[in-house]
This record gives structure tokens, C-alpha cells and sequence, in this order.
């Protein structure tokens, strides 16, 4: 079972000020009805401190872009990777793909003043003005002024024999060629200057601004001190204050309360880096052509690690151009395509830092990365252009990998630019969220944030995901399933870790997507699996697939839904992986993704135990059916579960025709056999004011008319097949006098609901129609039979209503008599053959062949003070009329007028009254 923490909401006025920043149209919207998917998705920028710009020196907006740099207008930015900070790589172990850090480092277990991540450079700023130049640096967790040290080290005239080598507060690390450093320690700072002849100058510098709800400590150093000018190369590090020494703590083999620990067999005694600056080769931020996992699925500190526990950080100086901030240049390294590794604010407040980050199989406590930034992933397609908008595919990660791990993967290509496609990659708040909880809320916060800084088109929209990355897959889809179009999995189990059939998988059985598959209805699926997967038994990927009816369990197979399952071999769990991520089918397959978000026929099932309503992630609508409760929710040996099966008759489709199919294949160096089911066009049925619908275990359940494309206006039938009472709220306008009549009887109004009714509907089997019911007043009907083909009717009656109040004109007249025996007169006139006078106040209705409406010749309704109807038919068969009760009805639109009668017989009429 999952346990998850109630994290509070970054809220504030803020909010309002910052929404509506996504670009116009790129969330998914709808007419009416609920919005798809989770609240999130479309909330506004929640405040986030560490992107404010709190001293007016500093004006650009950050790039959050990590290992990218800008001039902007007199300003110098630097934005760094987050969750970087793990120094020395003393080990020689950690750059693979499931590897978190290469680095080895660990903080001292006081998290209350370091929090595991007190060292993680976010930005670097540098502004100019006449008589000062400020710098600030922004960190990812800041919990005390003095937790952290900070050098910017100068080589001004570029030549490493000049200077010096070894800072004043040496964090153990020479910086060969260093002529200024500013040193700052939150509660401090110093510039020194290495003249060529002479000792050492340092100056304190006494405008220090150490904000610990931004974390950025911001320092004014005057001109009088340090005056820039032209390019001068820079080295950032980063590391922890020793308020004894007023140094670099350096770390020992083993952590303490007070000192850091990870020294190893490479690194003896490691220096007290922890973060390097200026890492614009790190080759995670770089691989573009594949298949280059090997050197690109690794974490961002890999080369920082290496130079620092070579003792070199100036491996990364890097040229600062003064000239360009003196002349308010602004340019920029940001990629308009290709590989971004973004940051976002979170909405969620976890606290800062970051929990212990051990290496894989031990993933530590989730979630791990606590702070309000967060990282992801993005590639953006070389044929991407501002304004137009373009697709968006999830690219979800696997257990133990992060945001990383496709960069240089053959995949990322097949299912993003050749297909348009951007493509996100979460972190997740950790390598093992599952996109559960924390994790599944990160997803639509980065999705969330995509559509603020770029033109998607909401309505092509797909789900991709490798092992833990593909069980995310099976559940953000099948959860939300009017947010995609198209999905595609790639060795990923149907629950949270181990499923093998009968027993749950071993994350909980409420995490175990087969219980909601019937929410994929709309959504194709391909998923490849391996054939001796050592982590994810084929047992039950093939029971999620092709079904395990002798186990109760129902696949994509057993529903009729439209699947692809692709079995490689020979291939273990990692083997496709280490092939590149290569499936050359995914491209067609997934093709635009189109979302089709008012399908004719919903499926959908909500298990409650797969909320977590803390987070407002309550999986209760889809489509045109929202708010589904249930009407027990007791569990058994599963979770809770309430079923809705709605069939729209207002599209005039029916259900396709699925067919199975099989078929073989090969992407060396595996072959595959595939199973399959494929759907074929949508039949053609009478359109219909009707709507099909089937509750299992529900209680209540609301749906939009409108999006199902039912007209409230109109008479409505209700064909519901229930397993318990339940109530549906229909939103629509009906008119006042509505009524419902279940299986032809009349039981009363329907309740009224905002935007709409209530219907109750009953156990078991029933019918309901919502029309317009009440009596008109039948004055006198005449039913003249001479034989069959020369009978005549004549009607006269007084309608309780004006035209206008009844849709009169633009509306149909239909006229029905009926008995015991069934109904033995029935006719319409249409719509526009109802010809009104010039005041409005009458119809009139001529045909003298009596072709038109079923041997109606005339028709009139209408009077200035009396609404009086008048028919006169002729060339009737009447062979079904009978002394004795009967029934008169005059439908106009969804209008039912009633009147129950008795007819007399008087020679060859038969009369009423």
C-alpha cells in the first residue's frame, strides 16, 4: 500500500496575476461540462520566490533552461541543473542510465539546516551599472544564511601562470590563475585581488542581502573594489560554510551531523565542491542524434564529478563578456529546437531539499526532491515554429531513471520529430513515484507548464513509457482518458511493481490499471513487452492484453478494444533499452494522436481508491459523464467500483466492428509476434433523441446533453439498464412542463438541477422519456369508417398553450389515436408545412391529396384568445378503432398533449365525446 503526505498549496494573490499564461488554446477546453483531466493542468503560475527578481537591479525574466546562458539588457544570466550537487566522484561508479548522481557526496544528517541539498546552484546573475556591478546567485534550498559558501573566481587576463592558484578560504581545489575572487557565505562576503607583486587584497564587502525565502544571496560589489571590463573568465563553486573556520567543510567518509561524508577509493580526501557553475558540456543537455544512450542517458553532474574529484574546477571557467553587459547586448543560447531540460514552479509546497538519493535498487523514501523547482525534459521538433501549435507527447520515465533518460534514444526521434511532436519527460519527485500521488500531479504540472512557454494542439495528444514509464501509460490514459489520443507502452507492468495474476501487484491492488481498462474504450494501445522480462512477468501483461478469463480478468482482447501486443524476443526487461529504444511502428501508430473528447459511446469506471483527493487528483469524469459516486463503497477482494456504459443515439453512429488479428515482425535484433484488434468504420443508426445507458454499482453520475449531442428541447428517452437506484443529473435547459414517463407511465416531474434535472433512475430494466406532458382539452373527435382506404377522422380540441410557448412555427404536429388494441391512427405534419397567418396567431396546414401527413388534408391551431386545434383526415384505415377507451396524444416538438377518452358507436361513426 502507498502512504502519501497532504502537501499544502503555494496560494496567493500572486496566482491571479500571473494566470492565463499558457499560450491561447494549447490546454485542452470544452463547451460546457467538466474539463478533462485534473484541476492542475489548467491552474496559473503559483508564486515562486526563487524566480522573483526582489532587487530592482535585476529585471530579465529567468530562462529556465538549465546549462544555458543569456545576456539580457545589461544583465548576465547562468541557469544551472537542479539536484546536481553531489560532488566528487569518489567511487568511480554512477554514469548509466538508472544512475541518479555520479557523484558521491553526502550532506551532514542535519537536514534542518542543510537539507540534503544546501550546495545545488540554481542561477547566476550579474547586473551592471556605473559605480558597482551586483551578482547574485540563487540555490535550490537555502534553510539557513550560513549553510552555504559561494567563489566566483576571476582569471581576468586569461593566463593561468598569473594570479593565484589557492583562494583564502580554499575549499581544497586550486583555481590556477585566479587574479579577483568574490567570495560570499550568506552572512558575509570579501573580494580579494592577486596583484602580480605583494600579497593578497581583500576587501569586505559590505552589501550582502541573504534572502531565505528566495534563497538568493545577493552582493553589490562597488567599481572602486572590482571593475570588470571585457571578457573575463570565471569559475562558480559552490560548496558548505564551516562557521569554525569560516571555510569549505570537506568531506569525510562518513557523514555526521556537522560534517559531510562520501570520501572513497578515488578520492581519499575530496575538496568541499559540491557544485560547479558554467557546465554548458555536461552530455546530458547535448545528444541529439541517436542512438547515443550509452553517453547520454546519464546524469548532469557526470563530467562535473570527474573534475572535481581531479582537484580541477576551472575545468569549466568560462568567458564572462563585460563589454556586452556594458552595452546592454541581448542574446541568448536557449535552443529554439531540440533538447531543453526546463525547471517549473511547483504548486505543491513539500518543504526544500532533497531525501537521501541512494543508488539503484534502493530508491529511498518518495518523494525524494522536495523543492518548489522542479526539472524535466523537453524536445521540441526542428519543424517547430511559434504560434503554430504542435502536438504533445508524455514520455514517462522508468523506475530508477529520472527526466533524462531517452536523451540520445532512437525513440525520442520516431515519436517526436518525426511526427512533429514535442515530447516531456517528467522527474516525478523521484525515480520510483509511479505516477502515483506526488508524482502523477508533477506530470500535469510539467504538462502544465509546456503549454505556458509553447503552441500545442491539445487535440493531438499521446502517452509514452518504458517500464515504470509504460505502467504510467496504462494509468494517466486510462484515468483521463478524453486528455489522449493514442498510447503507447513499452515493457510496462499494469500495476505498481510485480502483477502475476491472481494476486495484486505488489505496489497494492488499487494501483492495478485492469480494474479501470474499460476506460480505454476511445484510446488505442500499443504495447511491447519482452519475452523473458525478469521484472515484468509476461503473465500479466499478457492477462492485461489477451485477458485471463479463467482468472475473472478482462484484457484490451475481451473488450473489443483496438490494441497492438508486441512480444520481442529474445529480450530481457533492459534489452530494448540498451537497442536504443528503437520501434520503427510507433511513428504510424501514434500518427496525430487525435483526441476525440464527445465520443458517441463512454465506458468509464471509477475506483475511488486510485484518488488521491488531497492533491485534487479525483478520477471521477471523462468525456461527457462527470461527478460518479458510487453507490457502495464497500471493497472486497478489489477496490470499490462503479461502472457507466453510455451510448449516444444523437450521432447516428453505432459501435464499430472489431476484428482480431495476428501477425510477426522483426526490429533486429528481435523478432516479435504480434496479436492484435483492430476497429473498422462506424456503423450508421437512426439518429435519435436517445441515450443508451448501463450502471454498475453507481450511485449518481452527471452528463452534459450538449457534448453528447442530445437536444433537452426535445423529447428524450432514457433506455437504462441498473443493478441499483442511482440518480443521473442531465444538464440542459428542459422546458417547465417536462415530465417523465418510465416504461409509458407517467411518474412525475424531474427534480430540477442547477443547469439541469434530475433523473432517478430505478433497479433493473426501464425506459424513460422527459417530454412536455399535460392534457388538452378534446372537444370532439369523429371517426367516420366506410371501409378500409375511406375512413375519416375529424378532431377538434382546445390546446393549453400559446404557439410560441409550445416552438410554434418550427416544429412538427404528429396526432396519434390509440386503444387497447395498439395505436391505429398516427400522422405528422411537418415543420414546414405549418404555414403561419400574417398576425401570428394561426397555423394552417393544406393538402388535398392527403400524401403529405398521412392523410391529414387540413390542419389549423392557433386564435387570438383560444388555442384551438382542428384536423380533418380522409382516406384512412381505421379498421383498429373500437367503441370503448382510448387515448389522443398531439406531440409538437418535445410537447405531449394528453387526453384519455371514451368513443361511442353510432352507425358507422364512432364518437367522443
Amino acid at each position: 500500500m502507498r502512504a502519501s503526505r497532504h502537501p499544502l498549496f503555494r496560494v496567493g494573490a500572486a496566482l491571479l496575476a500571473t494566470a492565463g499564461a499558457a499560450w491561447g488554446g494549447s490546454l485542452p477546453s470544452v463547451t460546457s461540462g467538466a474539463r478533462p483531466g485534473p484541476d492542475v493542468l489548467y491552474a496559473p503560475p503559483p508564486p515562486a520566490p526563487q524566480l522573483e527578481n526582489r532587487n530592482p537591479r535585476f529585471t530579465a525574466p529567468p530562462l529556465l533552461v538549465s546549462g544555458q546562458e543569456a545576456y539580457v539588457a545589461g544583465e548576465y544570466l547562468y541557469q544551472d541543473f537542479l539536484y546536481d550537487d553531489y560532488g566528487s566522484d569518489t567511487d568511480g561508479q554512477g554514469a548509466t542510465g538508472l544512475s541518479p548522481r555520479v557523484g558521491d557526496i553526502k550532506y551532514p544528517t542535519n537536514t534542518a539546516r542543510y537539507g540534503g541539498n544546501a550546495a545545488d546552484i540554481v542561477e547566476l546573475r550579474i547586473a551592471v551599472a556605473p559605480d558597482s556591478v551586483a551578482y547574485r546567485i540563487t540555490l535550490n534550498t537555502l534553510l539557513e544564511a550560513d549553510s552555504t559558501i559561494v567563489v566566483l573566481a576571476f582569471d581576468t587576463d586569461h593566463n593561468a601562470a598569473t594570479g593565484a592558484a589557492t583562494l583564502p578560504r580554499d575549499p581544497g581545489a586550486p583555481f590556477p590563475g585566479t587574479d579577483e575572487a568574490i567570495t560570499v557565505w550568506g552572512t558575509g562576503a570579501e573580494h580579494t585581488r592577486f596583484p602580480l607583486l605583494g600579497l593578497p587584497v581583500t576587501t569586505p564587502l559590505t552589501d550582502v542581502t541573504t534572502d531565505l525565502e528566495a534563497n538568493q544571496i545577493t552582493v553589490i560589489v562597488p567599481r572602486t573594489v572590482s571593475d570588470p571590463h571585457g571578457a573575463w573568465r570565471a569559475t562558480l563553486a559552490v560548496g558548505l560554510y564551516d562557521p569554525t573556520t569560516g571555510g569549505w567543510l570537506r568531506p569525510q567518509q562518513n557523514a555526521s551531523a556537522t560534517m559531510p561524508g562520501g570520501a572513497g577509493p578515488l578520492d581519499l580526501t575530496p575538496c568541499g565542491i559540491f557544485n560547479l557553475g558554467f557546465r554548458f558540456g555536461e552530455a546530458v543537455a547535448h545528444c541529439q542524434n541517436p542512438p547515443d544512450t550509452l553517453h547520454c542517458d546519464v546524469p548532469p553532474d557526470t563530467n562535473q564529478s570527474v573534475s572535481i574529484r581531479n582537484k580541477t574546477p576551472t575545468d569549466f571557467a568560462h568567458d564572462i563578456d563585460f563589454a556586452k553587459l556594458d552595452a546592454a547586448v541581448t542574446e541568448s543560447t536557449v535552443p529554439a529546437t531540440g533538447l531543453q531540460m526546463r525547471i517549473f514552479a511547483s504548486r505543491l509546497d513539500l518543504g526544500e531539499g532533497r531525501g537521501d538519493i541512494p543508488q539503484e535498487p534502493n530508491f529511498g523514501t518518495f518523494p525524494q526532491y522536495h523543492g518548489q523547482l522542479q526539472p524535466y525534459s523537453l524536445y521540441i521538433p526542428s519543424t517547430y515554429t511559434p504560434g503554430t501549435p504542435a502536438g504533445l507527447t508524455l514520455n514517462l520515465h522508468s523506475l530508477g531513471d529520472h527526466y533524462w533518460q531517452y536523451h540520445g534514444g532512437t525513440m525520442i526521434q520516431q515519436i517526436g520529430e518525426a511526427r512533429g511532436n514535442l515530447v516531456a519527460t517528467a522527474l516525478g519527485r523521484g525515480p520510483d513515484g509511479w505516477c502515483i500521488h506526488e508524482a502523477e500531479y508533477d506530470a500535469f504540472e510539467m504538462w502544465n507548464d509546456v503549454a505556458a512557454h509553447f503552441s500545442l494542439d491539445p487535440d493531438r495528444m499521446a502517452s509514452s513509457g518504458y517500464s515504470m514509464g509504460g505502467y504510467c501509460t496504462y494509468r494517466l490514459p486510462t484515468l483521463y482518458p478524453d486528455l489522449f489520443g493514442k498510447a503507447f507502452t513499452q515493457v510496462g507492468p499494469p500495476g505498481d511493481g510485480i502483477w502475476v495474476p491472481p494476486g495484486p501487484p505488489t505496489g497494492g491492488i488499487e494501483t492495478l490499471t485492469n480494474l479501470w481498462l474499460e476506460n480505454a474504450r476511445n484510446i488505442p494501445y500499443l504495447n511491447v513487452v519482452a519475452s523473458s522480462d525478469e521484472l515484468v512477468p509476461i503473465a500479466g501483461t499478457r492477462a492485461q492484453n489477451l485477458g485471463a478469463p479463467e482468472q475473472g480478468i478482462r484484457g484490451f482482447d475481451q473488450l473489443g478494444y483496438r490494441f497492438r501486443f508486441l512480444v520481442f524476443s529474445p529480450s530481457d526487461h533492459l534489452a530494448q533499452a540498451l537497442n536504443g529504444y528503437n520501434y520503427p511502428f510507433s511513428t504510424d501508430f501514434l500518427g496525430t494522436a487525435a483526441v476525440d473528447r464527445n465520443p458517441p459511446h463512454v465506458t468509464f469506471a471509477y475506483v475511488p481508491a486510485a484518488d488521491a483527493a488531497a492533491l485534487g487528483l479525483v478520477h471521477d469524469h471523462a468525456y461527457w459523464i462527470s461527478e460518479l459516486t458510487l453507490k457502495s463503497t464497500a471493497a472486497g477482494s478489489n477496490p470499490a467500483k462503479g461502472v457507466i456504459d453510455a451510448l449516444s443515439h444523437g450521432f447516428g453512429l453505432g459501435d464499430p466492428p472489431s476484428t482480431a488479428g495476428t501477425t510477426a515482425g522483426a526490429v533486429p535484433p528481435f523478432t516479435y509476434a504480434e496479436s492484435n484488434r483492430t476497429w473498422g468504420a462506424a456503423p450508421a443508426i437512426p439518429i435519435e433523441n436517445r441515450l443508451d445507458v448501463t450502471l454498475r454499482n453507481v450511485g449518481s453520475a452527471r452528463l452534459d446533453l450538449a457534448r453528447a449531442n442530445l437536444d433537452p428541447s426535445r423529447a428524450l428517452t432514457v433506455a437504462a439498464d441498473a443493478d441499483a437506484d442511482g440518480t443521473l443529473r442531465l444538464d440542459g435547459v428542459f422546458a417547465a412542463c417536462s415530465r417523465v414517463v418510465r416504461d409509458g407511465t407517467v411518474v412525475g416531474a424531474p427534480a430540477p438541477a442547477p443547469g439541469g434535472v434530475l433523473l432517478d433512475v430505478a433497479a433493473g430494466t426501464h425506459t424513460y422519456v422527459i417530454e412536455c406532458t399535460g392534457p388538452f382539452d378534446l372537444r370532439r373527435l369523429v371517426l367516420t369508417r366506410l371501409g378500409a382506404g375511406s375512413d375519416r377522422l375529424m378532431l377538434r380540441g382546445g390546446i393549453p398553450a400559446t404557439l410560441a410557448a409550445l416552438g410554434l412555427p418550427g416544429a412538427s404536429i404528429t396526432v396519434k389515436l390509440s386503444n387497447g388494441g395498439g395505436t391505429f391512427f398516427q400522422a405528422t405534419v411537418p415543420a414546414a408545412q405549418l404555414v403561419p397567418n400574417t398576425s401570428g396567431t394561426r397555423l394552417r396546414f393544406h393538402d388535398s391529396s392527403g400524401t403529405i401527413a398521412g392523410g391529414i388534408r387540413t390542419l389549423t391551431m392557433g386564435g387570438r384568445r383560444v388555442n384551438t386545434l382542428v384536423v380533418r383526415a380522409t382516406g384512412l384505415n381505421l379498421a383498429g378503432a373500437a367503441a370503448g377507451a382510448f387515448d389522443a396524444e398531439v406531440d409538437v416538438g418535445s410537447f405531449a398533449l394528453t387526453h384519455a377518452g371514451s368513443l361511442r358507436a353510432r352507425g358507422v361513426r364512432l364518437i367522443s365525446p
